[in-house]
């Protein structure tokens, strides 16, 4: 309990005394200042018993021996004025800037030691921004670490699952003298189940493979080149499976950075992503690219029954899957998300009456 208190109890007005803090001190320092100097000149005036008016009249010999006379009676009460000044500052400096900072070095030590988090500050100055900004920076910190271990464990999942059914198969062919239809109906469900790894890990390491974009080169392209390689790319393909794909570029001249090979797959795993899971007959794709401020968007859209509202964000969370009835969750709209982002672009979904939308927008470059 009384831990708990202590860590609740505050410097009264902490709040107000370390907003702008650095700026405060400069004014406290200067008013101390003029305050020495005031009081000083008070206090020699006093000793002499004089005022202002009188030593204004002073002839220059009486104006020497006052002078003569300050001197004497000065360094004392000087000294100790001037060193009443600094300790009230150094305290203060102490109290409110180095006993923080060690602190929060204490703070961080318990974090990587004993993995007890930091607590957020009231302090407005630099020093509470470094505390606030380091416990934000565990929070983000620990979101990534269950990230990856949710990762881990539903890709653990997602290969266990089809494995164990190839090691069964595979006792039964080994253990068993079975007819030649069983066997191969037992071989087909092995490769069957093969193959569900493969793609499982070959997803896998395309999403590790997108997390390393950030160097990839960029060159400049206009919108109508890409919209051009696209429908080259995916066109036929799409005709050839009943799909709908129409492609409008309203702005061809507008130009941005673009990796086509990240781009490419960045839009292929959008239309696999809708051809698998939009649920539509016949499916209808569209791709609008237009300029919207100083970005190029790119609209990506399909006719399906789209996903709820409150789940448009996690859709670009690794293995996130709106389909419950899918035995292998995805990476495809997280590879996308973090190819858009090496662009310096953001992604983004809505839906649709009827669909689901992706909005991609990319800087535009003015040459």
């Amino acid at each position: 309990m009384a831990e708990d208190q202590k860590k609740r109890w505050r410097f009264p007005g902490i709040g107000w005394i370390s907003s702008r803090l650095s700026r405060k001190i400069i004014v406290l320092l200067l008013a101390l200042a003029v305050f020495n100097c005031i009081l000083m000149l008070l206090f020699f005036l006093s000793r002499l018993g004089t005022d202002l008016e009188t030593l204004c009249a002073l002839s220059p010999e009486e104006a020497e021996a006052v002078r003569q006379a300050l001197l004497r009676n000065a360094t004392l009460p000087f000294i100790l004025l001037t060193a009443g000044i600094f300790l009230v500052m150094g305290t203060t400096i102490v109290l409110l800037i180095v006993a923080p900072i060690v602190r929060l070095r204490h703070t961080m030590r318990r974090y990587y030691e004993s993995g007890q988090r930091p607590e957020r500050t009231a302090r407005l100055d630099e020093v509470g921004r470094l505390q606030n900004t380091f416990a934000d920076l565990v929070g983000i910190v620990e979101r990534k670490e269950q990230a990856e271990r949710q990762l881990i464990a539903s890709i653990s999942h997602d290969i266990k699952t089809p494995l164990t059914s190839v090691m069964g198969y595979s006792e039964r062919l080994r253990s068993a003298d079975l007819p030649s239809e069983k066997q191969r109906q037992y071989l087909n469900s092995v490769y069957e189940k093969a193959v569900a790894i493969k793609s499982i890990v070959d997803e896998f390491d395309e999403y590790l493979d997108a997390g390393l974009r950030d160097n990839a080169p960029l060159r400049l392209m206009t919108a109508q080149t890409l919209c051009d390689l696209l429908r080259d790319e995916y066109g036929d393909e799409l005709a050839e499976t009943g799909a709908q794909f129409e492609l409008r570029c309203l702005c061809p001249r507008e130009q941005f950075l673009c990796n086509w090979d990240h781009m490419r797959r960045c839009f292929g795993n959008l239309i696999g992503n809708s051809l698998q899971h939009s649920g539509a007959d016949p499916i209808r794709l569209t791709l609008t690219c237009r300029r919207e401020d100083e970005d190029v968007v790119f609209l990506f859209a399909d006719n399906g029954r789209g996903v709820p509202q409150d789940m448009l964000e996690q859709i670009f969370e690794p293995l996130y899957t709106s389909d419950k009835g899918r035995k292998v969750s995805g990476l495809g709209l997280s590879i996308c998300r973090s190819i858009v982002r090496a662009h310096g672009g953001s992604i983004r979904a809505a839906n649709l009456s009827p669909g689901l939308q992706i909005r991609i927008a990319l800087p535009r470059v003015d040459i």
